[in-house]
Order: C-alpha cells, then structure tokens, then sequence
C-alpha cells in the first residue's frame, strides 16, 4: 500500500512541474490570425477528392473563417492552433457525412507569411510514402513515419533525423527515440535494412 501512495504522489507531482511547461507550449503555438493562411492536406479521402481540397486557404480578414470544399458554410479558424482546426474540420466532416473517417494536418500562418515552402519535414527512403510532410506543431518522429504509411519491410530500425548539417540517428524500437520532437525543415531518412537486422517483438525504453 505505501508503495502505491508513492508512486501515485510521485505521479502527482511531475504532473505539476509538467503543467506550467504545457501551459508555455500551448501559449506560444502558431495560431490562425485574419489575413493568413492555413495549409491543409487529406488522407484517407476517395483519391478523386485529394486535389480538390489539398491546399492553402486563406483566412478573412473580415471574420477568420476559411471556406473549405464539400462544407456547407465557412468555418472560422482565427485564433487556433493547427490540432484545433484539425479536430474541428473533422469534426464536420463527419457529421456532415461527407467523409468516413478523414485524416486532416493543418498548418496555420500568421498575416503576410506562407508555410507553403517554409514548414516542412522531409520524409525519405524505405517508407511507404516519400513526401514532404506539413510541419505540425509538437509532431513526433514515430507520429510523421506514421503519416508517411509507416517503415517497410525493407526499412532499417536506425532512422537518421538531419537537423542543419548535423545528423542523428534514432531507434524506431525505442520508446525514447520515437517521441522524439521534429522541427521544420527537418530530414528524416530510412535506410535498408541490413542483413540480419533484428526486429523486436516489443518496443523497449
């Protein structure tokens, strides 16, 4: 029993050192402003719909909706976060019976800016899918190989992340390394795997 007190007040209290950080991270996320522009880009959409609502739209300066295809009205976004319009274009998508089950990532730009070529991961090698992915922020290592149809069987479990001009290489098999952060411009790349390469049969720390 004092076992289980002490693990539950140690619990306890990283989760009030870590609630001021979250509170910082949230404060400081890119927000949709009026005259800006939000990214958007489908998955798991019928294939004839992906050109259509692939793309930037901008944001009214005179109310801060943006107007997306298929929806009936505009949808105000001023103010949110690229998760927040995410979970919200979902949201109508589904209750609008236009889609089954859509996947959406956003990315918000302030007024005057475009993330279009800025705000980017590239995502190579042995992945199901080679694409640069939107930047979203607070995305994984583990999250982006994911959006990306995830590793093949080909893949190597030694992922390569190339920051600047410094790369560093991280274990898809490890808990640690596949929540990993991945900033803008970031080079993630999957190499082939290796003869005799093992795969665990769990992730470990």
């Amino acid at each position: 029993m004092k076992e289980k007190l002490k693990t539950l007040l140690k619990g306890l209290l990283l989760l009030a050192f870590a609630m001021p950080l979250l509170a910082q991270d949230a404060a400081t996320e890119p927000r949709a402003t009026k005259g800006g522009t939000v990214v958007l880009q489908f998955k798991n959409i019928p294939s004839e719909d992906v050109a259509n609502v692939n793309g930037e739209y901008p944001v009214s300066r005179e109310d801060g909706t943006i107007s997306v295809p298929y929806l009936s009205g505009r949808v105000k976004v001023v103010g949110q976060t690229a998760r927040q319009v995410e979970n919200a274009l979902r949201s109508l998508y589904l209750s609008q019976q236009i889609y089954a089950d859509p996947i959406i990532m956003a990315n918000v730009g302030p007024k005057g800016e475009s993330p279009v070529d800025t705000r980017y991961i590239q995502i190579a090698g042995y992945v199901r899918e080679k694409r640069n992915l939107p930047y979203r922020e607070g995305i994984t290592l583990i999250q982006a190989l994911i959006d990306c149809g995830d590793i093949t069987d080909f893949g190597s479990r030694q992922i390569q992340v190339t920051r600047g001009k410094v790369t560093r290489i991280y274990d898809y098999f490890s808990a640690r390394d596949r929540t990993i952060k991945l900033m803008p411009n970031d080079s993630v790349y999957v190499p082939r795997r290796k003869p005799f390469e093992g795969r665990p049969d769990k992730i470990g720390p």
